[in-house]
């Protein structure tokens, strides 16, 4: 029995030794702040392809709908994507009101095949230029947008057809008809880009290089000119695809050094971690997949330094392309990838981080057949309340990228932290929990956790998300679960669960750098 009791001692012992050692150590550099977001940061686009599909499912006047887009103002809105570059305005034609489609014909209309230049050098497939053919938009879809975006209030960017082309130059005779409609509407237009992904135009049998694209915006510029709402309007631009192809690097260098730092009030690219078929829970939660979006983010801006350029802006950007990963883009694993690229985003400098998309496809923010909020959705309002414009630097002792962590000052102007406050929010990827210390606050701090976990026996496929325990829903009479009122609070440590993210607030933090800022 003695012996007994001696083996289950020593393995007691190692248990406790095992747990107190997977500890995470957290310094914030509470004495500068490195970067500053504003408050559109986090946005969002609708595809171009809903204009094509007359909105499939997405009906604009429904409060549901309304009531979600509202929680993410303010926020961009950008209208674009491969459709775009097949869309002409036509204020006179008529659409049928009463088109119903489903999620299954609305599918044949959006542009799954993002091309991987990484991966195939032709760029786009017979399939994709099949589905992309020319198509009308017309007065009413522009009313119906238009009105949408002023109600929710949120601010339009739109993609203009940048294959409209006369001798070799961009043709912006049907853009002057969208402005001249606009402009006798009263409409408020934010910003303009002009086409999509030019550096695989070639797949449409264009051959349009950088400096050749860089003369359009110039031609842009000039319409724009002739609009006083517009002379110093957003320009965003060009959209190149991913940064892993020299070719598109080149292309994006072509463009910047023949335009110079007037062409574009904010150099654009795009990212995705992978291609939709062939992702995995694994590589949603692979620290060095995560971390490859740093790369890219210095590319760009390498060619376009700050303060020369504008900041860049992450144009378009989700976890997959090709439409997301089914059954993974739009369920709580996907919650690891958009939380961490919003963190690296924001102390990297980038501007605006556009999510592809608000409705849609596997990677959208709301379910396009239930229209309830995916996971995603969730920890974008969490990041809309609690996340504050002053980015702090975060170092952690361990450096295996497991454990992944963001701050900010906390926004004081929607919650009722005082100033002074910080907002952290990050990640634990690991396979057990790891004990999160802060050992420059005093031991007995308070932390105000809002943790996002899965329910239900999906686990991190589960497509319903819990904050500290409370399933996230939206009510059938159209209230929602209040993301802010449930803080589980603590004093100095916290368990970060395996596998989970969330957010916490350090309320007597007391930073200065934090005292004049939100």
């Amino acid at each position: 029995m003695d012996s007994q009791v001696c083996v289950i001692t020593v393995w007691y012992l190692l248990y406790i030794a095992y747990s107190n050692a997977i500890k995470t150590k957290v310094f914030i550099d509470t004495d500068n702040v490195i970067q500053t977001i504003p408050d559109r940061f986090l946005s969002v686009t609708i595809d171009t392809a809903q204009i094509q599909a007359n909105w499939a499912t997405l009906n604009f006047s429904s409060p549901k709908i309304q009531r979600l887009a509202r929680g993410l103002a303010p926020c961009y809105l950008r209208v674009g994507g491969s459709s775009a570059d097949f869309l002409q305005f036509n204020p006179g034609v008529q659409r049928d009101k009463n088109i119903q489609r489903s999620e299954e014909e609305y599918l044949k209309f959006s542009p799954y095949a993002k091309r991987n230049i990484q991966y195939e050098d032709k760029l786009t497939d017979a399939f994709e230029i099949q589905k992309l053919k020319n198509f009308t938009m017309s007065g009413k879809q522009w009313d119906e947008l238009n009105h949408f975006v002023e109600m929710v209030g949120w601010d339009l960017i739109f993609d203009l057809n940048g294959l409209l082309r006369q001798n070799g130059l961009w043709l912006p005779d049907n853009a002057k008809l969208l402005m001249d409609y606009t402009t006798q509407k009263g409409y408020k237009i934010a910003g303009w880009e002009l086409g999509n992904e030019p550096d695989v135009w070639r797949g449409f049998g264009y051959k349009i290089n950088g400096s050749q694209h860089a003369a359009d915006y110039r031609l842009l510029h000039r319409l724009l000119d002739n609009y006083p709402q517009w002379r110093n309007s957003i320009v965003i631009g060009p959209s190149v695809t991913m940064m892993t192809n020299l070719y598109t690097y080149m292309y994006l260098k072509d463009f910047l050094d023949a335009g110079g730092p007037d062409i574009v009030s904010h150099p654009t690219f795009h990212h995705y971690y992978g291609h939709g078929p062939d992702m995995t829970v694994a590589k949603f939660m692979d620290p060095k997949l995560l971390d490859s979006l740093k790369h890219q983010i210095k590319l760009v801006q390498g060619l376009a330094p700050y303060p020369l350029y504008g900041k860049v802006w992450l144009g378009e950007t989700s976890s997959a392309w090709g439409g997301g990963a089914a059954g993974l883009s739009d369920r709580y694993v996907a919650g690891f990838m958009w939380l961490d690229k919003l963190g690296i985003s924001a102390s990297l400098g980038i501007e605006a981080v556009i999510r592809q998309d608000f409705y849609g496809n596997s990677y959208g923010l709301i379910d396009p057949t239930t229209l309830d909020p995916n996971p995603d959705l969730w920890s974008s309002f969490l990041f809309k309340i609690l996340v504050g414009e002053s980015v702090l630097n975060v170092t952690m002792d361990d450096q295996s990228g497991y454990v992944r962590m963001y701050a900010h000052c906390t926004n004081t102007l929607r919650t009722d932290y005082k100033r002074g406050s910080i907002t952290l929010y990050g990640m634990n990827l690991m396979t057990e929990p790891t004990t999160v210390v802060f050992p420059q606050f005093q031991p007995d701090v308070k932390l105000y956790l809002y943790m996002l976990e899965p329910v239900g026996k999906d686990g991190l496929k589960s497509q319903t998300v819990a904050l500290n325990g409370k399933t996230l829903k939206v009510n059938p009479d159209l209230t929602m679960s209040q993301v802010t009122d449930i803080p589980e609070i603590v004093n100095g440590t916290f368990t970060f669960p395996q596998q989970s993210f969330g957010f916490i607030v350090i309320s007597d933090a007391n930073v200065a750098a934090c005292k004049n800022k939100v």
